[in-house]
């Protein structure tokens, strides 16, 4: 029954992933609505926002693929590849992430909220990185979950603003200021649960691995 659920939960946070990160690319191809004060924002911005959009949707696009053990037993090879490219894709998606929230619409506290999510993204990650390199594979799993967890802000911010919007008709900003912030520490929030549910949270095993 735990591995049925368990699939089922992956499932839906594969589809979600790439749905969302589908989202992203159509953005930057949509054309532009001069009377949207938020798109019309984000086009003065220049090559920012369409760099962000399109890296922090493929690095959200390669989290299943990269979460997956078949894929990961299969061919340890092309799973190290996939990971450099998610790594890149979160380092081009944070910097450009800390660049947007510097100027990002909703006040000093969305723009708070927005440059602690960028932050965190790019040191997690970087972590992740770095265990791995060193071949301490548990601790790169822990860093690497708190990554993914960072980068499926992008579905939970989705999820709040179209709850507070669309269903509960709350105006954008009322939903928009406080997403800035919850979208990201929910997510880490129910990443460490499951981390000490699973029992190997805070384990200071190491396992080495011929990562380089």
């Amino acid at each position: 029954m735990k591995i049925s659920i368990r699939t089922f939960t992956f499932a839906i946070y594969a589809m979600l992933s790439i749905g969302v990160s589908f989202y992203a690319f159509n953005y930057i191809l949509q054309p532009i609505n001069p009377y949207d004060d938020f798109q019309a924002k984000m086009f003065k911005a220049g090559w920012i926002p369409p760099t962000h959009f399109f890296a922090g949707g493929l690095a959200l696009f390669l989290t299943p693929i990269q979460l997956s053990k078949k894929l990961r037993n299969h061919s340890v090879k092309l799973h190290r590849t996939i990971g450099m490219l998610y790594v890149l894709s979160v380092v081009i998606g944070g910097l450009t992430g800390v660049q947007m929230a510097v100027n990002a619409s909703g006040g000093l506290m969305a723009q708070w909220g927005f440059f602690n999510l960028a932050i965190i993204w790019l040191v997690s990650t970087s972590l992740a990185f770095y265990f791995a390199i060193k071949g301490n594979i548990t601790k790169h799993r822990l860093w690497i979950y708190r990554s993914v967890a960072i980068t499926a802000s992008a579905i939970s911010l989705r999820i709040f603003l179209g709850v507070g919007i669309a269903l509960f008709k709350l105006p954008f900003f009322t939903v928009y200021v406080p997403s800035a912030w919850l979208c990201w520490i929910i997510n880490l929030m129910i990443c460490e649960w499951l981390l000490y549910r699973r029992g190997y949270a805070y384990k200071d095993k190491k396992t080495t691995s011929n990562f380089a």
